[in-house]
């Protein structure tokens, strides 16, 4: 009676999480910029009619394979554009994710690891804010997260020899849909752990285990054919993609984004929070995780996918903060295994951190340790922000509690909760700047005072999400970044400089301009007339006087 007064609850539990997992994704303005890039590349594949070849604001974008665009075109065609279709791919990828971290756990070592996992994964902030922002980074760890789900159940798979050949044939067709998510590293991490696990584990007989008959032919089947008609339709394709967006990214600081080599290990302690000591203990003394001769050792399996993660983008010469998430499901995974050692140390550390953390929030929220522009922003986020430290708190307060009676998962999941809450805030805050991150705001502006004809200038200037957001193209002035391909193969579609643009400005019977101050004061100077309609955060919209 009480297992099954548990399940309903437990039933009742999934079901509220998950309405509330994609009601999150609906209503928040798209920010800048990778949010209204991923956005707009889809709607111009619907409105140009090119599966092919993406493009972004009308000009050629070969940085990404197309994957994501083409499911994200398939949903605004079905759904229409908005905010949640065009979040909703990559909501459904982390959704999955924690369904693919139960079902490995459940499978290694039983249902209490699997809600165990679950919870931990759920409860990590980094996890649950790119599982609801648009960008390439949840999807990528889907696919790559499902090619080693799928390898460890045909390894496990110990009665039926065709159950273990599909479920590795499914580990080669996750991986060419990793590559056609974001390129090379789709198939890099799972191989190089496979590697340097046959290595360690001195287990070549794994190798004859893993279909390569045909799940090569497979892989092939479904990540080649776009690359090369891709190479066959842009002859700058392979080299941009391939030796750019590949080589020169990794080993040269040519996208400015170089970070010291120590930058993923804060970014993998907090995204691991607030099970971040328990992550560390994983990191330090899984490897050493024992198996029988023969068989699969996950624990060490998990353990290299972890560690090769954080060391490969660690010594990149291009670093974001996203870049670490395909480490978080398997750390959580290592950290869900039953243990002889008593975990209530471990919760009260997260808790502690807990409590650290939301009272560094409320001194952020009161200002004391911001400049004056942080002390605006702080202010704007006040409310949010009390919240967030409120449920933070509460949570660990919780976890104590259930700790101290020896509800170790009833404390880890009281942790989650304050951090999935915490997560939800800060989705929240972005109603109060969106100005400061989106395009929205000026794109209603440009709707009200313009027809759909007149046209839209960014002058000197980007805002990714302007044209989702408009249902149109804008015409770059002066402005090149990502661009440079596609205005190299189209030099019509932009403005190259400002002289041409005051003259092109001048012809006009009507236009909308969007740039920065300090480039309207250059402009006036020169004696290029407009009308300013509105002001945005570090930005004018400006109207010709025509």
């Amino acid at each position: 009676m009480a297992n099954a007064r548990f399940n309903r609850y437990l039933a009742s539990a999934v079901a509220a999480l998950s309405l509330l997992w994609f009601v999150l994704l609906a209503g928040r303005p798209l920010y800048d910029p990778d949010e209204g890039r991923y956005a707009e590349i889809p709607r111009e594949i619907l409105s140009r009619g090119d599966w092919l070849i993406p493009h972004l604001n009308g000009l050629v974008y070969l940085e990404k394979p197309p994957l994501q665009y083409w499911l994200s075109a398939l949903s605004i065609a079905a759904f229409g554009p908005s905010e949640f279709v065009a979040r909703l791919y990559t909501g459904l990828c982390g959704y999955l994710s924690l369904w693919l971290v139960f079902a490995v756990a459940r499978r290694l070592w039983g249902a209490q690891a699997a809600l165990k996992a679950v919870i931990l994964t759920a409860g990590s902030v980094l996890f649950i804010l790119l599982g609801h922002q648009l960008t390439l980074d949840m999807s990528l760890s889907f696919w790559l997260l499902l090619s080693l789900a799928s390898f460890i159940f045909a390894q496990t798979e110990a009665v039926h020899r065709a159950g273990a050949r599909n479920w590795m044939l499914g580990c080669w067709a996750a991986m060419a849909l990793a590559v056609l998510t974001k390129g090379l590293i789709g198939v890099l991490i799972p191989t190089a752990t496979l590697l340097i696990y046959v290595l360690l584990q001195r287990d070549w007989a794994l190798l004859a285990r893993l279909q390569i008959k045909w799940g090569l032919p497979l892989f092939l089947a479904i990540a080649a054919p776009w690359f090369v008609l891709a190479s066959r339709a842009n002859v700058e394709f392979l080299h941009f993609f391939f030796i750019r967006e590949h080589f020169q990214r990794f080993l040269t600081p040519i996208e400015e984004r170089s970070e010291p080599w120590w930058f993923f290990i804060p970014v993998l302690l907090v995204g691991m929070l607030p099970w971040a000591t328990l992550g560390l203990r994983s990191l330090a003394l899984d490897w050493r995780a024992q198996s029988p001769a023969g068989e699969l050792n996950p624990v060490r399996l998990l353990w290299i996918w972890s560690v090769f993660v954080l060391l490969f983008f660690s010594a990149s010469n291009a670093k974001l903060i996203p870049y670490i998430l395909p480490a978080l499901p398997t750390l959580a995974l290592l950290c869900a295994r039953p243990r002889s050692a008593d975990e209530r140390l471990h919760v009260w550390a997260g808790a502690a951190l807990s409590i650290g953390f939301a009272i560094g929030v409320l001194g952020y929220a009161s200002a004391i340790f911001s400049t004056a522009h942080g002390a605006m922003l702080a202010m704007r986020l006040r409310p949010m922000l009390l919240c967030l430290a409120v449920v933070l708190a509460a949570g660990a307060i919780a976890a104590i509690w259930l700790a101290h009676w020896r509800q170790v998962l009833s404390a880890w999941a009281s942790l989650a909760a304050g951090w999935a809450a915490a997560a939800i805030a800060i989705t929240a805050a972005a109603f109060e700047v969106q100005d400061l991150f989106s395009s929205k705001d000026i794109a209603a502006l440009i709707a009200r005072e313009a027809f759909a004809t007149t046209p839209v200038f960014s002058v000197q200037n980007y805002q990714q999400s302007l044209p989702f957001y408009l249902r149109r193209a804008v015409t770059l002035v002066d402005y090149r970044d990502e661009f440079a391909l596609g205005q190299r193969q189209a030099p019509d579609l932009s403005i190259e400089n400002l002289a041409d643009f005051g003259i092109r400005w001048g012809s006009l019977k009507e236009g909308i301009a969007v740039m920065p101050p300090v480039t309207r004061a250059h402009l006036t100077d020169e004696g290029v007339p407009m009308r300013e309609l509105a002001c945005f955060a570090d930005r004018l919209c400006v109207m010709s006087r025509h």
